[in-house]
């Protein structure tokens, strides 16, 4: 079996056997050639012989449908655990000739069928086919094994190749809400500090007149001194969300549990255009935004406990 980026069907990584059809048209050659032999008839001799040769012909074509064709893994996105993964492939021919009636799939129960053809004087075409399949964890995930299979052009043999392509893609953790619980006493603990609040930032927004009761720090001396009568400091209050994501938030929670909820957390802090950190054990990722930043906390989730951490 192949495995590397870019697969090339050629002899040998390809197999040939007949079908339940080919093993018939071998018992019926094999029963007219006795037949042919004992009544010592001519006629009978050409036709069984008319016959096995449109079986050798059968089985140049039938190998020959596979070889040539090329397959490689498309660019593929990331998903969450318990979801659906597509895998983008791509397939074309490097024999300069069409191949018809070709299957692709994980296994041999669920196939893909496909038919290269040219148009227009044009090279062969270049197809592109989906095959999906449901992941379970969290971390890299290479594409299973993948059969390729034809049975054209007399349906009589059957020829074909596994092989396997190397390029993992990245699952993050399945992302799971707290019980509100949770997250109560988690806004309760840190009510104070610079997580899961509004913090209340002041921004400069002119003078005023003086009034009774103003606090007199505010009070803008150059100004007063230009003017006539006493002016202050006027501020805007304005609101900053951020949030700061952390591993001890969920100490009496299960440990995959633990990077579903903060998986979750993450995600719900994106979508409302906060600024976030995320504290794992041994990493902590910045306070920031956006989807460069969201990615890179996914991926952290992800790989966590795991070969490596971005």
């Amino acid at each position: 079996m192949q495995i590397a980026d870019r697969i090339v069907l050629d002899q040998r990584s390809t197999y040939i056997l007949p079908t339940k059809a080919g093993f018939l048209l071998i018992l019926i050659i094999l029963l007219m050639m006795i037949a042919s032999t004992n009544y010592q008839n001519n006629l009978a001799f050409l036709l069984t012989f008319l016959i096995c040769s449109i079986g050798i012909v059968s089985i140049v074509f039938t190998f020959k449908n596979l070889q040539g064709l090329a397959f490689e893994l498309g660019k593929n996105q990331s998903v969450f655990a318990g979801e659906q993964l597509n895998f983008n492939f791509h397939v074309s021919s490097q024999s300069g000739s069409p191949h018809l009636g070709i299957a692709v799939g994980f296994d041999k129960k669920s196939l893909f069928y496909l038919d290269l053809l040219s148009s227009e004087g044009k090279l062969y075409n270049k197809k592109t086919f989906i095959l999906s399949v449901k992941v379970e964890k969290r971390g890299w995930y290479s594409a299973p094994k993948i059969v390729t299979t034809s049975c054209f052009p007399f349906g009589l043999l059957k020829v074909w190749s596994w092989f396997k392509f190397k390029s993992p893609v990245l699952i993050y953790p399945q992302p799971i809400e707290p019980e509100e619980s949770v997250i109560n006493r988690i806004a309760n603990d840190d009510g104070d500090s610079n997580n899961r609040t509004a913090n209340e930032e002041t921004e400069y927004d002119g003078i005023t007149a003086y009034k009774i009761g103003d606090p007199i720090s505010r009070v803008d001396w150059k100004a007063t001194a230009k003017e006539q009568g006493m002016y202050i400091k006027s501020f805007t209050s304005m609101t900053v969300n951020e949030s700061a994501f952390s591993w001890d938030d969920f100490s009496n929670v299960e440990y995959e549990l633990r990077l579903s909820y903060l998986c979750y957390l993450v995600l719900n802090a994106n979508d409302q255009k906060k600024m976030f950190s995320l504290s794992l054990p041994g990493l902590f990722v910045s306070k920031d935004s956006g989807e460069n930043h969201l990615i890179k906390c996914l991926a952290n989730l992800a790989l966590f406990k795991l070969d490596e951490l971005l």
